[in-house]
């Protein structure tokens, strides 16, 4: 693979093992601090997976039992890397991995996140769904009030739709965001999301009935993500990459 520091490669990755996931992320991250791979944006889904952020205070103990309760129902518990709270991946949502140096696009954490959340709320305006971000509050929104106060006793209004956790070395990105599409938002019940207790969630799916194909929504996601970055981006097979 040749090295351009001026392209970015994207991959989908399909159905993806959590902690596999988070090895190759490891491994992108030593490559690319070591100019040996271009910057990487991956995408894929996730098997049923609760993730506990870095800000997530819990016992060992607490965190046995908690392994245990939802390996009865077919979830894997893992602690995570990223920042951020609790949080889940199932099939059909989408998660965007971005391996790249920060310091070459933008100019600090804040604006990357930024980002992140201007290419959720422009990928849900191309299939006619209006996201938008809330104060003090990270990630992506539909419905509710766009503009209103912040409450730390009180949830935004709306349904959070898309979630951002990073991890930064180096000025290289790990982590990055989930996008609900044709996820069951069922599981979402059974914890709290994001440190938010009752938060109401939904999907692409839930808002417009209609199934998505998760590789053409990433690559429409690639599309806003070119705009943005007047930067192009690759695809490329998996094959690639692992």
């Amino acid at each position: 693979m040749t090295l351009d520091s001026n392209i970015i490669l994207a991959c989908w990755l399909g159905r993806f093992d959590y902690f596999d996931a988070m090895n190759l992320q490891n491994l992108l991250h030593s490559n690319i601090l070591n100019r040996k791979s271009n910057h990487t944006i991956l995408f894929l889904e996730h098997n049923e997976v609760l993730t506990l952020g870095s800000t997530e205070r819990i016992s060992s103990n607490a965190f046995k039992d908690l392994k245990e309760m939802y390996q009865k129902k077919g979830y894997m518990v893992a602690k995570s890397s990223r920042g951020g709270q609790v949080t889940l991946h199932n099939p059909g949502q989408l998660v965007c991995y971005p391996i790249l140096n920060i310091k070459k696009y933008f100019s600090g954490i804040i604006e990357y996140v930024n980002f992140l959340e201007e290419i959720i709320i422009k990928t849900l305006n191309g299939y006619g769904i209006y996201g938008h971000r809330v104060s003090k509050r990270r990630g992506v929104w539909v419905g509710g009030l766009e503009n209103e106060k912040f409450n730390a006793k009180k949830n935004p209004s709306g349904e959070k739709i898309g979630a951002i956790g990073l991890k930064i070395v180096r000025n290289v990105s790990m982590h990055g965001f989930s996008l609900n599409i044709n996820n069951d938002l069922e599981m979402y019940n059974s914890f709290t999301p994001c440190g938010m207790e009752n938060l109401n969630v939904t999907s692409l799916g839930e808002k417009t009935k209609i199934k998505y194909d998760l590789y053409k929504v990433s690559k429409d996601i690639v599309k806003n993500m070119e705009i943005e970055l007047n930067t192009k981006i690759n695809f490329i097979p998996k094959s690639k990459i692992i």
